[in-house]
């Protein structure tokens, strides 16, 4: 089976789609198929798939994912690809994954991290300005209400609900394939070898109740809402470590106003995040808007508990008080402080910890590769039942000639 992947940037250390991309691809080779990434850039050391580099130019980043698409297009046409399958929106795909969520959402959600009306409508300004936001959702709005759409695969019921309310697609065009993670479980022997290495490198000890918060959007994530629920007498006893790339400036002023300075710890963007999950006994991300966040997903497939919210697809695997809790926004910050409460039991915490590792089948990214794969396969089979097959060249109906500067589309 030969596919085409698309995709704008297949650089893991960018986030959580780039990487879960990348663990994809890893599968998805190892089940037989032939694929070739399509992307702007690529580790120079990614060896799992043929890598076609396309849109390196353009003025500025709406320009450059402008001649991405066009590039990828005018590729694809040329090429014999039996299947398209693109997570970043484009001209035209047979199989569209949007693992950033749809474009609609991600700004509402984006909006209500702020908390005043006035930041809130600014930030909506700020969208509906922004370039390279309205080349995504006139791409995406275009290629999933054309007159060919293509099948869509939603990473959890959250995002499904999202693109049906968006585009009013039919349920004949959505399939879900619940997102997974590649995390290997390590033997309790070196699993306690590296939480005490962990917490020592942290100051910590063995009996401080530490919970964890992984991301790299301080804001989005919700970490502010988790600070302030740790000033709850409640939460009194936890500690926090916090590892993302974000910068942590007004987070911290905020932890020394708030007396949080000996329980809370900022360690910045660490290669070895999957490690610091083993030094904690809970993994907390409140956050405003996840499709399907593998921070929880990588924190349960290690047997950790998660406190997460409605806006994250994650928490459709939470049954609250089995794996987790799942509160119903971020700013149900004494909700968040009673489920820390919760957890402060370590018994609590341990039946709640199996039950979390009864979930690595359902959470495994060769389980959602190989639900993929079977999609590949229900495109090929319709398209052979249908005479006459178009054309990759035909699919792109979709076509780009203004300079994206020029258009004005209302996110």
């Amino acid at each position: 089976m030969k596919v085409a992947f698309l995709i704008e940037q297949l650089e893991p250390r960018r986030g959580g789609m780039e990487t879960s991309a990348s663990e994809f691809l890893a599968e998805v080779v190892a089940l037989g198929v032939n694929i070739q990434v399509i992307t702007q850039s690529a580790p120079p050391d990614f060896s799992v798939a043929p890598i076609q580099r396309l849109g390196t130019g353009g003025l500025g980043r709406a320009g450059r994912y402008h001649r991405f698409v066009q590039d990828a297009q005018s590729l694809l046409s040329r090429g014999d690809w039996p299947v398209v399958h693109a997570v970043t929106p484009c001209l035209a795909c047979d199989l569209y994954q949007p693992r950033s969520g749809t474009a609609r959402e991600a700004v509402a959600r984006t909006v209500a991290a702020r908390r005043s009306p006035l930041t809130r409508w600014l930030r909506q300004i700020g969208a509906t300005w922004n370039r390279k936001q309205r080349l995504f959702s006139r791409l995406e709005h275009q290629l999933l209400t054309g007159g060919q759409p293509p099948l869509v695969a939603a990473l959890s019921q959250y995002m499904r609900r999202q693109l049906v309310e968006a585009y009013a697609l039919n349920d004949g065009r959505v399939r879900d394939v619940f997102n997974g993670v590649a995390i290997r479980l390590p033997e309790p022997a070196e699993r306690a070898a590296l939480r005490r290495r962990c917490r020592e490198e942290a100051g910590l000890d063995d009996e401080a109740l530490v919970s964890i918060f992984v991301g790299h959007n301080f804001r989005r994530k919700g970490l502010a809402r988790l600070l302030e629920a740790l000033t709850k007498p409640e939460a009194a006893r936890w500690h926090l470590l916090v590892l993302g790339k974000d910068s942590p400036g007004r987070h911290e002023r905020y932890v020394e106003q708030a007396g949080l300075a000996g329980r809370v710890r900022f360690l910045g963007a660490r290669p070895d995040v999957r490690q610091w999950y083993l030094a904690a006994d809970v993994c907390v991300l409140p956050t405003y808007y996840d499709p399907c966040s593998r921070t929880v997903l990588e924190a349960l497939s290690l047997g950790l508990p998660c406190i997460t919210t409605v806006y994250d697809g994650s928490s459709e695997c939470i049954q609250n008080g089995e794996q987790g809790y799942v509160i119903d926004s971020p700013e149900a910050v004494e909700a968040m402080a009673g489920a820390l409460h919760q957890l402060s039991e370590k018994s609590v915490r341990e039946t709640m910890s199996q039950k979390a590792l009864a979930l690595r089948p359902y959470l495994s990214m060769r389980r959602h590769a190989t639900e993929v794969v079977g999609l590949y396969e229900e495109i090929l089979r319709s398209r052979s039942a249908s005479q006459p097959v178009p054309e990759v060249a035909a699919l792109g109906r979709n076509t780009l000639k203004d300079d994206p500067s020029s258009q004005h589309y209302p996110v």
